[in-house]
This record gives structure tokens, C-alpha cells and sequence, in this order.
């Protein structure tokens, strides 16, 4: 899939997320399972709430420390685990995936063929935004953003 890289200045986006260290094998699996911490709390307190978001702060394949969460568009103060969290503001590197989430790889290859062509450093943090689920994959969006150093 060919992608087209994208720059603009992001604003931050509030989450109520749980932050984490997963390895490379189970990031799927880890991310379903905070997520699944997230969505009751939200539903209890009765947040406005958006899309699903990956946070990627760094780390190795086996230690990636990331925050799975979902937007809020209130007043978020955090219960247990679920805390505020917010993406970075600034400039950053954007493409738009279509497909099996499974498949995001070649989403940051492009993005890092992008600032390698650019003469641009990574910001040290990327975000996954997951659109609205599809059953049909083909169907399902995701734009994965990745900060640029200044």
C-alpha cells in the first residue's frame, strides 16, 4: 500500500488511558486488555469519549512503554490505573493507514524513509488513532502520527 507522508503541528489529545510495558508479541493482546480497563471507567463517570489511542513513548521490541486509551472531551480526573494522558504537540511526520491493525508496519516504514529523504530526527514518541470499527478490514482506518524532532 503506497502512503503519502503527511506534516502538520498537532494539537495534544486528552486520553484516559493505563500506562504499560509491553514486548512486540503481545502488544495486541496488551492493548485489547487496557483498553478493557479504560471503557468502564469512562462509562461509569459518563465521559464523552472518542477514539481508541496507542501512545508509543519508545523502548525495544521487547520493552515497548506505551498508554492505551480513549479520548475524552471533559473533565477527565483519573480512577486507579486510568489516568489523563496526553499525545505530544508538535510538529509531526502523518499517514493513514487502511487495514488489519496487524499490518501497521509498512505505515512507519513510510514515515521513516520520509525523514531519512527529509534530513528529519524522530521526536522520540509516535500515536496510533484508531477510526471506527469495520468488520470488512479493508475498511478500517488508522492515522499514525510520529513526532519530528525541532
Amino acid at each position: 500500500m503506497p502512503y503519502e507522508v503527511r506534516i502538520s503541528q498537532a494539537s495534544p489529545r486528552l486520553l484516559a488511558a493505563v500506562r504499560a510495558t509491553t514486548a512486540q508479541p503481545r502488544l495486541g493482546t496488551d492493548i485489547i486488555r487496557l483498553l478493557d480497563q479504560v471503557w468502564p471507567v469512562l462509562r461509569a463517570a459518563g465521559v464523552r469519549t472518542g477514539h481508541n489511542v496507542v501512545i508509543y513513548y519508545g523502548g525495544s521490541d521487547a520493552a515497548l512503554d506505551i498508554a492505551a486509551g480513549v479520548e475524552v472531551f471533559s473533565d477527565f480526573a483519573g480512577r486507579g490505573e486510568v489516568q489523563p494522558v496526553s499525545t505530544p504537540a508538535g510538529e509531526v511526520a502523518a499517514v493513514t493507514h487502511w487495514g488489519e491493525y496487524s499490518q501497521l508496519a509498512p505505515a512507519y516504514l513510510a514515515i521513516e524513509r520520509w525523514r531519512a529523504a527529509n534530513a528529519r530526527r524522530p521526536g522520540g514518541v509516535s500515536w496510533e488513532v484508531y477510526g471506527d470499527w469495520a468488520d470488512d478490514p479493508a475498511q478500517r482506518r488508522t492515522d499514525v502520527y510520529a513526532l519530528l524532532a525541532p
